[in-house]
């Protein structure tokens, strides 16, 4: 199987087949003494090395010794790979980097654009059919994970029947900047989860027709999220 090949397969297992581009961040995580530092990727040469750009000296940062060992976190095109490596060599001139041990197999895992992000935020929904005079018919539920297409929100009531459209108010945070989104969506299934004291209802919904600013926030706010569970930014 060509690199091509098993890219568009999914089954990477070398940074060669990856074939990450020049400038690209890398998350390193260092066991002893712990610490989590930010690099860019300056190229590499299989099979002896990666170089990295030296990472900013912090306060109170302990010094990482030449055969110290990390944990490598970068994301390449629509991957999420995590690898084992160690540091071989400082370089101080033409300009600070390091050279990173070139790792024999990376973990590589696909992000597509369907892939739910586990979250806990709190959202209300408000059927569509709510109208003057009806009264305040929305309801708080708790979004359980996110998507670019869709959403699982959890209530104590059901919020409304399969094909049915409600319009989700949720609260982001992206880059920092607060953003209020309304989201017009579909249910698509409605399940009662394990009875306990209080009931809770768990619903599948779709995102129709929505709007090019609040897809792009969204779209951010997924991408920002997907990073920070895979180690690679801290939340603010």
């Amino acid at each position: 199987m060509t690199d091509m090949a098993k890219v568009l397969a999914g089954e990477i297992g070398s940074l060669a087949e990856l074939s990450p581009s020049v400038g690209e961040a890398l998350r390193l995580e260092v066991r002893a003494p712990h610490q989590k530092l930010s690099v860019k990727l300056l190229g590499y040469r299989d099979p002896f090395s990666i170089m990295v750009s030296a990472p900013r000296t912090t306060a109170g940062g302990a010094l990482i010794h030449e055969g110290t060992r990390m944990t490598a976190r970068l994301m390449s095109g629509n991957y999420l790979c995590t690898f084992e490596t160690r540091l071989l060599h400082v370089q101080a001139r033409p300009y600070p980097h390091w050279h990173l041990e070139y790792p024999a197999r990376i973990d590589c895992r696909r992000v597509r654009k369907e892939t739910r992000t586990p979250i806990n935020l709190s959202v209300r929904v408000e059927p569509e059919e709510a109208g003057l005079g009806a009264g305040d018919q929305s309801c708080s539920a708790i979004c359980r994970d996110i998507s670019l297409h869709g959403a699982c929100l959890e209530a104590s009531r059901i919020l409304a029947q399969p094909n049915e459209q409600v319009f989700v108010t949720v609260r982001v945070s992206v880059a920092g900047m607060d953003h209020l989104l309304l989201l017009p969506a579909c249910i698509r299934n409605v399940q009662q989860q394990e009875t306990g004291p209080i009931p809770v209802i768990s619903h599948g919904v779709e995102f129709v027709e929505l709007e090019e600013d609040a897809r792009l926030i969204l779209a951010g706010f997924v991408y920002e999220q997907q990073l920070m569970s895979s180690g690679l930014i801290q939340p603010n």
